[in-house]
C-alpha cells in the first residue's frame, strides 16, 4: 500500500469516525427524549417539550450586548471622569417614581439655590444596548441560560439515559468479533523453505437475558487458513453453538432478575417529578429575586427624595438660624441628618447594584451584559392590589400531602427499599444454574468446506452448583437494605412533616402581609400628614427642627414598608401555590394565572 493510500484510508476511518459520534450521540437523544415525554406525562398528565441544547440565540444576545457594553462609545468622556455620584441617570429621573419627588422650596429672598436643585438622579442611567427584561423575560432568560437550571435538566437527563441501558439488557445484543494475521513461519530445520499464510477468523453471536433470568447464547463461526504456499492447501472450518443457562435458586425469578430495570424505570419517573418540582421553587425564587431588584430600587428613589428633603430642611433651618428664629444647635442636627440620608441613599444604590448583579449571575446573564429591569412591574402589582387568595388551612394541607412530587418521590422511595431488602435476602442463597448446550461443527474429513453437520451435534446439559458457604459480603448487604428501608421510612414521615409545617408557615405568612401591607398604607398616610403638620409647625415656631426629621424619617421609613409589604405578599402568594403544590409552570418558566408572566397579562 503507498504512502498515499494510506493517508486517503487513515482520513476514510476517521471521517467514518466522527460520523459515528455524532450518529451515537443523536441516537441517544431520541431515545432519552422520548422516555422523558412518556414519563412526564405518566408523571404530570401533560406532555412537555424536554432539549438540553442551550439556546443560540440567547447566546449570540448576550455576546452582542456585552460588546455594547465594553465599546468606548458606551461611555462618554465625562462620564469616565466623573465620580459615582455624578454619573446618576437621566432614565430613573424623568420615570414616573422620580416625576413624582417633592419639588425644592423656593430659596429665600437673595438667598443662592438649594443644593437639592444640583442633586443627580437617583440610579445610574442604563448604558446604550442594555437588555430590557420584564418579569416573563426574566423567566424565560432563566429557562435557557441559568446554570442551575441546566444542571437539573442534565440530571433528569442522564436518570433517563440510565435506563435506555437498563432496557437494552433485556435485548437481543449482537456481537462480531474477528481477527486477521499473517504468519511467515520455518518450515522446518532440514529446509531452507518457509510457510506464509493468512489466518482469518470471524464469530457473529447474538444473546438474549430474558424476564425471568434466563440467558440464550448463540454464536457461528468461520476460520479460514490461506497459505500462500499454493502446495500446502487450504482450510476452512465453521462452528454453530447454542447455550442455555437458567437460575434455579439465587437470582430466579423475575423480580430479582428485572429488579435493576424496575429501579431505573422509576429513576427516570422520580427524576421526571424531581425537575417538575424544581421547576417550581425555580420560577419562585427568580420572581423573589426579580421584585427583590425592584423593591430594592424603589427604597434608591425614596432615600434619595429623603436627601433631597433633608437638604432643603437644611437649607430652611439655616435661613431660620440667620433670623434668630431657630437655635443653632437644632441647624446642626439637620445637617447629621442630612449626611446620614445621603449615607443611606450611596449604600442603597450600592446594594441595588449588588442586587442586580446577582440576579444576572442567577439568570446566567454574563456580568459584563447590561440588563434593564422594568419598574412598571412594581406599578402592575400595586394597581391590581392585594390577590384575595381564599384557602382554607386544612384543606391546603390536605391538597400538599396529595399532590407534592417530592412527597410521591419519597413514598415510592419506600416501596424500594422494601424491595431492596427482599433482593438482598435473595443475594443469601446459593447458585444452582441449568446450563444446556449444542454444537455443531464442520466436515473434519474435507479441510477446504464449512458445511454443518446437523446430524453429527454435540449436546450437554448439567448443573453448575455453588452452596453459600461464604456469605459476608452478602450478609452486610442484608443488613445495609434492611438500615436503608428504616431511614426512607424516617425520611418519608419527615418529608410528610415539613410539608404540613411548610404549608401551615405559608398560610400564616400570606395572612399576616396582607394585615402588614394594609397598615403600611395608612402608615404613609398619616406620615405625609406628619411631615405637612410639622413643617408648618416649626415655620410657625411650635415644633422643633427635630420633630420635622422624625416626621421625616417615619415617612421614608413607611414608605420603604409600604413596597415591601406589597412585594412579600405577592410572594407569599406564589410560595403558598408552591408550597401546596398547584403552582403550574410552563416549559418557558411562566407561572400559569400570574399577572407579571405572559399567561397572566
Amino acid at each position: 500500500m503507498t504512502g498515499k493510500s494510506t493517508i486517503v484510508l487513515l482520513c476514510l476511518v476517521a471521517g467514518i469516525a466522527g460520523g459515528c459520534a455524532k450518529w451515537y450521540a443523536q441516537d441517544a437523544d431520541r431515545e432519552t427524549y422520548r422516555i422523558l415525554r412518556q414519563k412526564n406525562e405518566a408523571a404530570l398528565k401533560r406532555p412537555r417539550v424536554f432539549s438540553i441544547e442551550p439556546d443560540p440565540d440567547l447566546k449570540r444576545l448576550f455576546e452582542e450586548a456585552a460588546e455594547k457594553a465594553q465599546s468606548p462609545r458606551a461611555q462618554g468622556p465625562a462620564e469616565a471622569e466623573a465620580g459615582p455620584g455624578a454619573a446618576a441617570a437621566a432614565e430613573v429621573a424623568a420615570a414616573p417614581d422620580a416625576a413624582a419627588a417633592p419639588e425644592a422650596a423656593p430659596a429665600p429672598a437673595g438667598e443662592a439655590p438649594s443644593a437639592a436643585d444640583n442633586l443627580p438622579p437617583p440610579l445610574p442611567e442604563s448604558p446604550e444596548g442594555a437588555i430590557h427584561l420584564t418579569m416573563a423575560d426574566a423567566l424565560r432568560v432563566a429557562v435557557c441560560s441559568s446554570r442551575e437550571y441546566q444542571a437539573q435538566k442534565e440530571t433528569a437527563y442522564l436518570a433517563a439515559l440510565t435506563l435506555t441501558f437498563q432496557r437494552y439488557l433485556f435485548r437481543p445484543i449482537p456481537t462480531w468479533t474477528g481477527s486477521l494475521d499473517f504468519s511467515d513461519d520455518n518450515a522446518g530445520a532440514d529446509t531452507s523453505e518457509r510457510r506464509r499464510a493468512w489466518d482469518y477468523a470471524s464469530t457473529v453471536g447474538v444473546s438474549q437475558q430474558l424476564a425471568d433470568g434466563a440467558t440464550i447464547v448463540g454464536s457461528i463461526g468461520l476460520t479460514a487458513l490461506k497459505y500462500l504456499n499454493k502446495e500446502l492447501g487450504d482450510t476452512v472450518d465453521s462452528t454453530l453453538n447454542f447455550t442455555v443457562t437458567q437460575p434455579l435458586w439465587r437470582g430466579a425469578g423475575r423480580k430479582i432478575v428485572q429488579e435493576n430495570l424496575l429501579q431505573a424505570e422509576r429513576n427516570a419517573f422520580y427524576a421526571v417529578r424531581t425537575f417538575a418540582r424544581f421547576e417550581q421553587t425555580f420560577a419562585v425564587s427568580i420572581a423573589s429575586q426579580y421584585l427583590g431588584v425592584l423593591r430594592q430600587r424603589d427604597v434608591v428613589i425614596n432615600e434619595w427624595r429623603n436627601y433631597r428633603s433633608l437638604i432643603e430642611s437644611r437649607d430652611r433651618a439655616e435661613w431660620l438660624a440667620k433670623a434668630e428664629a431657630l437655635p443653632e444647635f437644632q441647624v446642626d442636627q439637620a445637617r447629621q441628618d442630612e449626611l446620614r440620608a445621603y449615607n443611606r441613599w450611596i449604600v442603597a444604590l450600592a446594594s441595588y447594584e449588588n442586587a442586580l448583579d446577582s440576579l444576572k449571575i442567577t439568570l446566567g446573564i454574563p456580568l459584563v451584559t447590561e440588563i434593564a429591569l422594568d419598574p412598571a412591574e412594581l406599578e402592575r402589582l400595586s394597581a391590581e392590589g392585594l390577590q384575595a387568595i381564599a384557602i382554607n388551612p386544612e384543606q391546603a394541607v390536605a391538597q400538599a400531602v396529595r399532590l407534592r412530587l417530592d412527597l410521591a418521590n419519597t413514598r415510592d422511595g419506600l416501596e424500594d427499599a422494601d424491595r431492596k431488602v427482599v433482593v438482598a435476602e435473595d443475594g443469601l442463597k446459593g447458585d444452582v444454574d441449568l446450563v444446556a448446550s449444542i454444537g455443531y461443527q464442520s466436515l473434519s474429513d474435507s479441510p477446504q468446506s464449512a458445511r454443518l453437520l446437523f446430524n453429527r451435534g454435540n449436546y450437554a446439559i448439567g448443573l453448575d452448583i455453588d452452596m453459600p458457604v461464604d456469605r459476608l459480603s452478602e450478609r452486610n448487604a442484608l443488613r445495609t437494605a434492611q438500615i436503608s428501608r428504616e431511614a426512607a421510612w424516617r425520611a418519608r414521615t419527615l418529608l410528610e412533616d415539613n410539608v404540613v409545617l411548610q404549608v401551615r408557615q405559608a398560610v400564616r405568612a400570606l395572612d399576616q402581609v396582607r394585615k402588614t401591607y394594609e397598615n403600611q398604607k395608612q402608615s404613609v398616610a398619616l406620615a405625609e400628614r406628619r411631615v405637612e403638620s410639622t413643617e408648618l409647625l416649626l415655620q410657625a415656631g411650635r415644633a422643633t427642627q427635630r420633630d420635622v426629621l422624625e416626621a421625616k424619617s417615619a415617612l421614608l421609613d413607611a414608605q420603604n414598608g409600604l413596597v415591601r409589604a406589597l412585594v412579600d405578599h405577592t410572594l407569599a402568594g406564589l410560595e403558598l401555590q408552591r408550597d401546596v403544590g398547584i403552582l403550574v409552570v410552563d416549559e418557558k418558566g411562566q407561572i400559569h394565572g400570574w399577572s407579571l408572566t405572559d399567561d397572566g397579562r
